[in-house]
């Protein structure tokens, strides 16, 4: 008998602290101390101005911070703005001759070359297509008319089936549209894509 009122008298006990537990008021938070309001003074208009010697502190600090553009800059950027549809970047390739405008020798052997597409051109509707021996296999006989279009008279193919100027250089042909065949001779120098080319169409 005493061992049940016991059983009971801790169960109570248990929800009695149990309840104190969940219940109890949360504690207040002591009131912020009263401490004086510091204000920083503000730095003087001649503080703030730097010196002809001297940069801010914080730009100093801040490795972030722009740095002073320097005269060269401002004048490059107004050059910039100035003209600014002139590209400082030199061409791609060099200047080139004209064959018009070049002896008349070297004028008629293009002269030759433009007439063999023409005649390519009003047979089929437009320019041939590929590499210098490709094209050539089309004007002689590879085209749908089987058509012998080339070479030009007293003109040869090399080896490779590609025909050469007058120095022995193959042509390279560009077709620019299905009308327009833009013809390149590496001229005298025997070397392509210089001052010293020479360009028809």
């Amino acid at each position: 008998m005493r061992s049940w009122k016991a059983i009971v008298i801790a169960i109570l006990a248990l929800v009695v602290i149990g309840n104190w537990i969940i219940f109890r008021p949360e504690p207040t938070p002591p009131p912020p101390s009263a401490a004086p309001e510091t204000r920083q003074a503000e730095p003087s208009v001649a503080e703030m101005a730097p010196g002809p010697d001297s940069a801010p502190a914080a730009r100093l600090s801040n490795p972030d911070t722009p740095k002073p553009r320097t005269e060269e800059s401002r004048a490059a950027s107004r050059r910039e703005l100035e003209s600014p549809l002139v590209s400082s970047y030199p061409p791609s390739t060099p200047a080139h001759r004209k064959a018009a405008d070049s002896d008349p020798e070297i004028t008629a052997d293009f002269d030759q070359v433009s007439l063999m597409f023409r005649a390519y051109r009003a047979l089929t509707g437009e320019n041939p297509i590929g590499n210098n021996a490709e094209i050539m296999k089309a004007l002689n006989g590879g085209n749908p008319k089987g058509a012998q279009l080339g070479p030009p008279d007293g003109r040869g193919l090399n080896e490779k089936g590609e025909l050469t100027d007058r120095w022995g250089t193959p042509y390279f042909f560009h077709a620019l549209t299905k009308d327009l065949m833009e013809i390149r001779s590496a001229g005298p120098d025997q070397r392509m894509w210089n001052e010293d080319d020479l360009i028809g169409d």
